[in-house]
């Protein structure tokens, strides 16, 4: 990395590899806000046992509780953020942790909660989210079933279709 990369605190190239969603075309869901709501859903979406991916909180509060339940990461996940060199959690999906994450967030809101959110499992990625919580849809891998993507797609109160906006 350059001297004034290294300055600026900005993502390598090396470091901006990793997974990332592959499929031709995913399922696209609309966007939600709420993100206690999607929180209380992803369980719907990918099994127990998955991870998900947060880059770039907002706020110190939400920073401070994924530092305590996040795990050292067990894939390198594509950053989405170069500049500044984003935070990145990486926190196991579980009934509890979700019930919990849900639980804190009710109590102590996020106005932002993250810029990039993904979920993967045995290093793949199964939902990926740029601009989360924003009017950016999420993409979800085609080896989640459509019935499946239906019901978590009706638990946040979205639509869902096929393929990459643009």
């Amino acid at each position: 990395m350059g001297i004034l990369a290294r300055f600026l605190r900005a993502v390598s190239k090396v470091e901006r590899g990793g997974i990332r969603l592959h499929d031709a075309e995913p399922w696209q869901v609309s966007p939600t806000k709420d993100v206690e709501r999607f929180v209380s859903a992803l369980l719907l979406l990918v099994p127990e046992g998955s991870i998900a991916y947060f880059e770039g909180t907002g706020e110190s509060h939400v920073a401070e509780y994924l530092r305590g339940v996040s795990i050292p990461a067990p894939v390198q996940v594509a950053v989405g953020t170069i500049w500044p060199r984003p935070d990145c959690y990486h926190v196991p999906l579980t009934v509890k942790s979700m019930e919990d994450l849900a639980a804190f967030l009710e109590r102590r809101p996020a106005g932002y909660f993250c810029t990039h959110c993904h979920v993967y499992r045995d290093g793949s990625v199964l939902l990926e989210w740029h601009d989360a919580f924003t009017d950016d849809p999420m993409y979800i891998s085609r080896t989640i079933a459509g019935e499946v993507v239906d019901r978590f797609a009706r638990a946040l109160g979205s639509s869902y279709g096929s393929g990459w906006a643009g």
